[in-house]
């Protein structure tokens, strides 16, 4: 099985291979220079050494003899003939000194400058009196030194730059390793101390713990809903039992008792799939919610108690099922816990585009209003305990999902109403 590289070791290839790439290029810059300050220095005193050189060759007196014999010692000295070929390749920085002698001393053709690598260098400077005559100007060979010196260098920076890379490496991937051995601690909601963290690894972080809160969320969501299909079921499903082993079966009011029964049965499945699906496969679409409230007030057992406020028409951007869903839950809600005369209003304000569901019975407790939505919570005993406590939940789901919210409040005198707020798609241009 292959191994995947750590991310320590990736930052530190990285870190490595940036630094080593500056130094390689700070190298190749500085040598560029360098070649060029030598070639400007060294050009001058060859320059002003061929010239002095030169000009003592002409003499014949005694003292000339011995400044050319001591400059010879130091490797300058007068030859006639041609330069020799190069035995080895000739140095960029003896071609530079070459070429910078052949313009300071104003030659017609500055190429007549030779520049010989035997392997020590050699400058071939011609005479300015005697055609076929050279001033000679060597220098011994220091690559070999040169280049143990480079190497030793570059193992130096390289050194230098895995050392600094292995601390940068570790700076950056400590906190990523604190955070992975607390990702489990963040996950289940525990306070977790990240001092010193950048402010990805923090966002990071909060992102582990935004997961948990919903997974935590998720987990009791599903635990409510298994205790309460538990509960919801188990009344019916009792009554069923009782009036199968009674056999009830033959009588027919007993019979439609047993119908109602499973349909109870079928309508709290249904919610509890329908919590669970919660529209978000559904592709929205431009729907219009007087037709839509004017389809669900004409499904109502008794339409007559309902009335419908608010202009004949009026568009949004919503997921159909869904929003029916959400509505036709409030409206049941209204049925099954409060009291004719219901009221369903539709309008547009400063806030947006909402549909709001009333009705005149007791209402809610005060302390019980923060806490609707909740999977499986219902009233107490003013309000019916008919029913799987999902509908308002699954309006305040569909109505979160539309990027609105579901408010709810009692009424001032009696009563209760539920209002989804939804974006208003004419708001937009």
């Amino acid at each position: 099985m292959n191994r995947k590289p750590t991310t320590f070791t990736l930052v530190l290839a990285l870190l490595a291979l940036a630094l080593l790439l500056a130094l390689g290029l700070s190298s190749a810059l500085s040598v560029h220079f360098n070649r060029q300050i030598a070639a400007n220095i060294y050009g001058r005193l060859a320059s002003a050494t061929a010239v002095a050189t030169d000009e003592l060759a002409l003499r014949h007196d005694a003292e000339a003899g011995r400044v050319l014999a001591r400059l010879a010692e130091w490797g300058v000295r007068v030859e006639t003939g041609t330069p020799p070929p190069s035995t080895v390749r000739v140095a960029p920085v003896a071609l530079a000194v070459g070429k910078q002698v052949g313009e300071q001393l104003q030659l017609a053709d500055p190429a007549r400058v030779a520049v010989v690598q035997t392997p020590d260098t050699h400058i071939w400077v011609p005479s300015a009196h005697v055609p076929g005559q050279w001033v000679v100007m060597s220098e011994p060979s220091n690559r070999a030194r040169l280049l143990a010196s480079s190497v030793g260098i570059a193992m130096l920076a390289g050194l230098i730059a895995l050392v600094l890379a292995a601390l940068l490496a570790r700076l950056l991937t400590q906190p990523l390793e604190r955070l992975a051995g607390s990702a489990g601690a963040l996950l289940a909601g525990e306070p977790v101390a990240l001092d010193g963290s950048s402010r990805e690894v923090e966002r990071l972080a909060q992102s582990f713990r935004e997961a948990g809160a919903r997974l935590r969320g998720s987990a009791r969501e599903r635990e409510l809903m298994l205790a309460g299909i538990s509960h919801d079921l188990r009344t019916p499903l009792a009554r069923l039992r009782l009036a199968l082993e009674l056999g009830d079966a033959a009588d027919l009011q007993r019979r439609e008792a047993m119908v109602s029964d499973l349909e109870e049965l079928d309508a709290a499945l249904e919610q509890c799939l329908a919590f669970v699906r919660d529209g978000r496969d559904e592709v929205p679409d431009a729907i219009d919610l007087a037709t839509l409230l004017g389809q669900l007030l004409g499904l109502r057992r008794e339409p007559d108690a309902w009335q419908l406020d608010g202009p004949d028409s009026l568009r949004v951007v919503a997921r159909p099922r869904l929003l029916r869903r959400a509505i036709s839950n409030l409206m049941d809600n209204a049925e099954h816990h409060g009291a004719a005369p219901f009221r369903a209003v539709i309008g547009r304000d400063a806030c947006g585009v909402f549909v709001s569901v009333a009705d005149k019975g007791l209402g809610v407790p005060e302390l019980l209003l923060p806490q609707l939505g909740r999977p499986f919570l219902r009233g107490d005993r003013a309000r019916s305990t008919a029913g799987t406590g999902l509908g308002i939940g699954i309006a305040m789901r569909a109505a979160e999902l539309h990027g609105g919210a579901l408010e709810l409040a009692n009424i001032s005198g009696g009563g209760f109403v539920a209002t989804m707020r939804l974006p208003d798609p004419s708001s937009s241009h």
